[in-house]
C-alpha cells in the first residue's frame, strides 16, 4: 500500500481484505450521521475508494429527536459536496415510529435507518450497505447480551459482515478513529443523546467499560471482540446442529390453515410446529438454540426475546398439558397435544365464508376459483391420465358420485365425513375429527372444506370422504387442487 496512507486506513485495507467485505466495482451505501464514527467512515472509504474498487453514496437520517439534528444534517451534506460523493436526507418522527409500532425508540430509529439504506442501495444498483460500528460497539453489544441472558447467538456480537451490510471499522479503537480525526483536521458532530445515560448502552458505554479498562483489564475490549470472535465461529457451528435438530422436530404449516401434516411446497408457512416427542430427545443446549432459530425464522425483529422467554417455550415443549404463553412481537406459543405451536396470529380472527363451485362436466374442462386465501381448481379427466395417489393439497374423487354444485367453505354445525366401518359406510363428525387430529382449536375455523350440503368430500390438507374415493368402477375424475396465496 501507498506509504501515504494513514496507519488507520492501512488498517482498514487490511481488514477490508480480511473478511472480503468488497468486490471491485461494488456500490457501497454508506450511512453518516455526522458523529466521529461515521464521518471517519466516510473520509476513509473515499480515500480507499480507487484501490477497493468501489463507489461511494451516502445517506443521512434526521430522527426528528434532537434540536441540533437540522445542523448535523447540513455539516454532511456539506461534507459530501466537498468530498463530490453523492448525498440524499431521510426525515422521519421515529418517536411517533416507535409509539405506533409498541417499541423502544432505538428500535424505531434502527428500522428507520435500514429501511433507508436499502431503499438508497435499490435506486443506486448498489451492492453493500456499510456502517461504523466499531471495536467499542461490538463489546458493549457483546455485554448487553451477556446481561440480558440471550445466550450463544448474541456473545458472537456484531459481525463484520451479515447479509449485505459490512462493518470496516469493526477492528478499530474508538480512541484510533478520534487520533485519526485530529491528524486530519477533521471536525465531527457531537449527538448530545450520546452524553447521557438515557439508553442501555449508553451505561455501558460509559461507565461499564471505562471501569472494566481501568481497574480490571487495560485492554478489555479488544479481549472481549476476540472472545466474540470465537463465539461466532461457535455459533455459526451450531446453527448447522439446529438445522439438522429441526428437520427431526418441526413442522412447517400452510398459511391455508391445513392440517399439521401436509405439503409446505404448497404454500407460505405461517406457523411453525414442534414435535415434542421428538423435541424431548435433543440437548438442552440444542432445544434452546433450536427455539431461538424459530422465532429468528418467524420474526426477524425478535430483539426483544431473551433466554427467559426461550426457556418458557422449552418448558412448554417438555411440559405435557394444553397452555399458552404471549411473547413480545405479537408471538403466540402454545402447547396443544403433543405439539407446540409458534406463530404470529391475525390481528383479526378468520371469518366464515362459503363460495359456491360447479364440478366440470365435460371431460378435459377445468375450472378456476379465486377463493377465500387461495386458488381452487377443478379438473374432470379420464382416469388413466391421472395420479391418483396425489398429495395433501391435490386430490381425486370419483365423479358419479358427487353433484355438480359443492361449497368451498368454513365449517359449519352438522357437517360430517363418511368413513370406512366393519359394516361399511359410517358418518364422522367433523368436529370429532379435528379432535382426533388434534387440530388446535383455534386453528379449525380456518381449515377450508368442500361441501356437499353437510357432507364434507375434503378436508384441505387431511382426509376424503371414502364413498366418493376412486376404484375400480371408476370412469371419470374430479381432481381437486387447492393452491393458498
Amino acid at each position: 500500500m501507498d506509504e501515504q496512507y494513514y496507519e488507520l486506513e492501512q488498517h482498514i485495507m487490511t481488514y477490508c481484505r480480511q473478511y472480503r467485505l468488497f468486490t471491485p466495482g461494488d456500490g457501497v451505501v454508506l450511512g453518516v450521521s455526522g458523529g466521529a464514527d461515521s464521518v471517519c467512515l466516510l473520509f476513509a472509504l473515499h480515500r480507499l475508494r480507487a484501490e477497493l474498487g468501489i463507489r461511494l453514496y451516502v445517506v443521512h437520517v434526521n430522527h426528528g429527536i434532537r434540536a441540533e439534528a437540522a445542523r448535523d444534517a447540513i455539516y454532511v451534506q456539506d461534507l459530501c459536496r466537498r468530498l463530490e460523493v453523492p448525498y440524499v436526507l431521510v426525515e422521519e418522527d421515529v418517536q411517533a415510529l416507535a409509539r405506533r409500532q409498541g417499541c423502544s425508540t432505538e428500535e424505531a430509529g434502527r428500522q428507520v435507518r435500514y429501511r433507508a439504506f436499502y431503499a438508497e442501495m435499490d435506486r443506486r444498483q448498489a451492492h453493500k450497505i456499510a456502517v461504523a460500528h466499531n471495536a467499542g460497539d461490538r463489546a458493549e453489544t457483546m455485554l448487553f447480551h451477556l446481561f440480558r441472558g440471550s445466550g450463544l447467538t448474541g456473545m458472537g456480537s456484531i459481525r463484520p459482515v451479515r447479509d449485505r451490510i459490512v462493518r470496516p471499522l469493526l477492528g478499530l479503537q474508538r480512541r484510533e478513529i478520534q487520533d485519526y480525526l485530529a491528524q486530519r483536521g477533521i471536525a465531527c458532530c457531537q449527538d448530545s443523546t450520546n452524553d447521557t445515560d438515557a439508553y442501555t448502552r449508553n451505561r455501558i458505554r460509559r461507565h461499564i467499560l471505562p471501569y472494566a479498562e481501568r481497574e480490571i483489564c487495560g485492554n478489555a475490549t479488544a479481549h472481549l471482540c476476540r472472545t466474540a470472535d470465537i463465539f461466532a465461529e461457535i455459533e455459526d457451528y451450531m446453527e448447522e446442529q439446529y438445522r439438522r435438530a429441526g428437520e427431526l422436530c418441526v413442522v412447517r404449516e400452510s398459511a391455508c390453515g391445513g392440517l399439521a401434516e401436509m405439503d409446505g411446497a404448497t404454500a407460505q408457512s405461517s406457523r411453525l410446529l414442534i414435535l415434542c416427542p421428538a423435541f424431548s430427545t435433543l440437548h438442552r443446549a440444542i432445544q434452546r438454540g433450536l427455539i431461538l432459530s424459530l422465532l429468528k425464522e418467524l420474526s426477524p425483529a425478535h430483539r426483544d426475546m431473551g433466554s427467559g422467554q426461550v426457556e418458557q417455550i422449552r418448558e412448554l415443549c417438555e411440559r405435557p398439558g394444553n397452555r399458552e404463553l404471549h411473547l413480545p412481537q405479537g408471538i403466540r406459543a402454545a402447547r396443544c397435544y403433543d405439539r407446540v405451536i409458534l406463530e404470529i396470529p391475525d390481528r383479526e380472527p378468520p371469518s366464515a365464508y362459503a363460495v359456491s363451485v360447479a364440478a366440470p362436466q365435460k371431460q378435459g374442462e377445468t375450472l378456476v376459483y379465486q377463493v377465500p386465501g387461495g386458488i381452487l381448481r377443478l379438473s374432470r379427466i379420464g382416469k388413466k391420465s391421472v395420479n391418483l395417489l396425489g398429495n395433501q393439497y391435490t386430490k381425486c374423487l370419483d365423479c358419479d358420485r358427487i353433484e355438480e354444485l359443492l361449497e368451498w367453505r368454513t365449517r359449519r354445525t352438522g357437517d360430517y365425513l363418511e368413513i370406512r366401518t366393519p359394516s361399511g359406510y359410517g358418518r364422522k363428525t367433523i368436529k370429532n375429527l379435528f379432535i382426533d387430529e388434534k387440530v388446535p382449536r383455534r386453528e379449525r375455523e380456518r381449515i377450508p372444506l368442500l361441501a356437499q350440503g353437510n357432507h364434507i368430500l375434503w378436508v384441505a390438507g387431511s382426509r376424503i370422504c371414502e364413498s366418493c374415493k376412486t376404484d375400480g368402477d371408476t370412469k371419470e375424475i374430479l381432481r381437486v387442487e387447492y393452491q393458498s396465496l
